[in-house]
């Protein structure tokens, strides 16, 4: 046989395998790809389709055109949602990173024989409808609630502290409380994982505590806290119980979806407004999955 036609077929059979093993990927794959294409990509079709439509006399009218996505940059209400719904999302991770670090460091390092009930516990308030357990905090901060009530019971107020509820604090207080075991879980994860010795070894060398989490605790538990950022983040910016329960009115993205679609009778308004935090969260989440691999959150 010459040389050509080895060469030949040694292209027909690498196309040959080549094709054989795409057919089989397709062949497993396809179930996964129709139910992508039914439930994640033909939603989100639809939402931009009716972005780009009018509403009128509470009928979508398919007047296709950018004014919805226009007035959401320009329109006062939807810029202020989407500043407050950004600063309060941050705030809020980054304060569930500063209360978790220290309970996932106490649990990974000297949880011992107890870790499992340890991390239970953490777990335990989704043993709860969170619907339930942000009325609670309604109960607690409300102007007749325990804080109130006790402070003035005790003499250290005379009338009840205004800024407890219905304001961007009660908001950010719930948000924190009801998303911090996302942010503790993952990066107890990780902090589980640091070989002890090295923790050990940088005390022998003579390093101080905030070397030691400077140098070697917070490099190493970095994937575990960019899965709870992430997590807290996006959490947050799609929020709609707490600022609905806590806010009293406070702007915020996940209300102002709900009044368009509800008492507000504009859903191509709605449907912009959902898209636009969609591609917020999307990019955010693209941004820092670039730096890690996504085996290493869990």
């Amino acid at each position: 046989m010459s040389q050509e036609n080895v060469a030949d077929s040694g292209l027909i059979g690498t196309v040959y395998n080549r094709l054989r093993v795409s057919r089989s990927l397709l062949a497993t794959a396809g179930p996964v790809v129709l139910l992508e294409l039914l439930l994640f990509i033909a939603p989100i079709g639809i939402m931009f389709m009716i972005a780009t439509m009018e509403m009128q006399d509470l009928t979508l009218v398919p007047n296709y055109s950018l004014n919805n996505y226009v007035r959401v940059f320009t329109d006062y209400v939807n810029r202020s949602a989407f500043v407050n719904t950004t600063v309060i999302a941050a705030l809020t991770t980054v304060t569930a990173a500063v209360l978790a670090y220290p309970l996932a460091y106490y649990i990974a390092r000297f949880g011992g024989e107890y870790k499992n009930q340890l991390a239970m516990l953490v777990m335990i308030p989704f043993w709860t409808n969170y619907i339930v357990r942000i009325y609670g905090w309604k109960i607690i901060l409300g102007s007749q609630g325990v804080i109130n009530s006790g402070l003035i019971a005790l003499g250290i107020i005379n009338e009840p502290i205004g800024w407890l509820i219905n304001t961007q604090f009660s908001i950010w207080l719930g948000l924190t409380y009801l998303w911090l075991p996302f942010m503790i879980l993952p990066l107890y994860s990780s902090l589980e994982r640091i070989d002890p010795s090295l923790i050990e070894a940088a005390y022998d060398l003579g390093a101080s505590r905030t070397a030691v989490f400077r140098r070697i605790i917070l490099p190493l538990s970095i994937p575990g806290l960019v899965g709870g950022v992430m997590f807290v983040f996006i959490f947050s910016m799609g929020a709609y119980i707490v600022p609905a329960m806590l806010g009293g009115g406070e702007l915020f993205v996940g209300t102002r979806i709900a009044y368009e679609f509800g008492i507000g009778g504009d859903w191509p308004m709605g449907a912009a407004l959902g898209s636009v935090l969609m591609l917020i969260v999307s990019g955010m989440l693209w941004s820092m999955l670039g730096y890690i691999n996504v085996e290493d959150l869990f």
